[in-house]
């Protein structure tokens, strides 16, 4: 299946309590039953989110993922998205480290725009030898939006740890330029760093 014809929904759930042993197991649970979906991804907050709450993120085939929130989980919000230039394949994410959520508010229309502009900053803000980074996924809406609606533009950055993201606040001058035309589209932006959860082994 090609990534134009998979869906991605991202989700911030709440619990009752901050202990989420038990609330990880069970949304794996409940994504292992359903048909067409696989989690994609599963983040505790480091700073942002709070200490009761996980971002869970699916992968599947159709619109809707068919998953439904238990009782005693609350969906804070909840985004149907597709991938633009990354990921490139639906496979779960696996590598340890801090991924930072970033999203971007910004006109539908300027959607393209700002796909294009992050795609050629990664040329060089990967490559630099200070710092490590790899931006894991860029979602859109998963739906046609009017020209001039505001939407919500899903960044994920992967980094080794707190040293290499504040490192990479100052990239190579050609990224910096194309960052900044990428703000400069954007109403507002958000940005919570979380740390990925495996799921256990066999």
């Amino acid at each position: 299946m090609s990534m134009s014809e998979q869906f991605f929904t991202k989700r911030v759930l709440s619990f009752s309590d901050q202990n989420l042993q038990a609330a990880e197991a069970a949304l794996r649970g409940q994504f292992a039953e359903l048909p067409n979906a696989v989690v994609w991804g599963l983040w505790q907050g480091v700073f942002g989110l709070g200490a009761h709450q996980l971002i869970v993120m699916s992968a599947h085939q159709s619109l809707d993922d068919g998953w439904h929130a238990p009782i005693d989980c609350a969906v804070e919000a909840q985004w149907r998205l597709k991938a633009t230039a990354r990921p490139q394949t639906p496979h779960p994410l696996t590598r340890l480290g801090i991924y930072v959520f970033r999203n971007f508010w910004l006109p539908y229309a300027d959607i393209g725009q700002a796909v294009e502009l992050s795609s050629a900053a990664w040329q060089t803000f990967e490559g630099a030898e200070a710092y490590s980074a790899e931006p894991m996924g860029l979602f859109a809406p998963a739906e046609p939006l009017q020209a001039t609606e505001e939407c919500v533009l899903h960044l994920l950055t992967w980094y080794p740890n707190f040293a290499a993201w504040e490192t990479s606040r100052q990239p190579d001058e050609q990224a910096m330029q194309r960052f900044k035309a990428r703000r400069a589209l954007t109403r507002t932006t958000a940005a919570v760093a979380t740390r990925l959860l495996l799921a256990p082994g066999p």
